[in-house]
């Protein structure tokens, strides 16, 4: 694992493969916070005496259920530090993890500076997360926005392009600095820096490839 931003560490399976998926953790103050991608078939094990020389970890911020691992467990145990979901997901993240902490599906601070945006579209209970350290400003957002290895693209179900162009909007609207998705470890692309200037075309694009799909 390395720091790839202010803050911000990339953490790598401990077995990498390119179809597996990379984490972050966020250093602070308040208690260090992962956002997980475990593979089912390999864990963060490796990384754990680093992770702890850097603070430990308070909380696993799951976006939605797709990023959900029994290595989530695994961190709990070894950190105390539960998996965080949304209510909405917790049906399809609670079977088979004994540490798991629900919240509501609303926006709201849930602990200090890290604020849940539900985005529903791309799954009905998935998240993002804006948290703030320092004066940066950091939005997670799992894979609801995703690099492909070319281009960012838009994630909605077919079901779900309504709640999801509401969502896009509401993530336009807000103010952050950097925006970090989970993409896969052969991915160079994991994060955008989104300026005054170049905020409309991202998301323009992102609405553009929506409207057309």
């Amino acid at each position: 694992m390395h720091q790839r931003f202010p803050h911000i560490y990339e953490v790598l399976p401990s077995k990498p493969t390119p179809k597996k998926y990379r984490s972050f953790l966020v250093q602070r103050e308040a208690g260090n916070l992962i956002i997980p991608c475990y593979a089912n078939s390999s864990t963060i094990e490796a990384h754990f005496d680093t992770i702890q020389q850097l603070g430990g970890v308070s909380h696993q911020l799951l976006t939605d259920s797709h990023f959900k691992s029994a290595h989530c467990d695994e961190v709990a145990a070894r950190f105390d530090a539960p998996l965080y979901c949304s209510e909405k997901e917790a049906p399809d993240v609670t079977p088979g993890l004994k540490q798991v902490v629900t919240f509501p599906f609303t926006r709201h601070d849930l602990t200090e500076g890290v604020e849940v945006i539900p985005t529903p579209g791309h799954r009905v209970g998935g998240v993002c997360y804006r948290v703030t350290v320092g004066d940066q400003r950091y939005l997670f957002a799992g894979d609801f926005i995703w690099h492909d290895g070319n281009q960012w693209i838009p994630t909605a179900t077919k079901a779900g392009v309504k709640a999801y162009t509401a969502s896009l909007h509401l993530l336009e609207s807000l103010d952050f600095d950097l925006l970090l998705v989970n993409s896969q470890i052969n991915n160079l692309t994991c994060a955008v820096k989104l300026t005054t200037e170049s905020r409309p075309d991202f998301f323009a694009a992102l609405f553009k490839q929506l409207n057309s799909a």
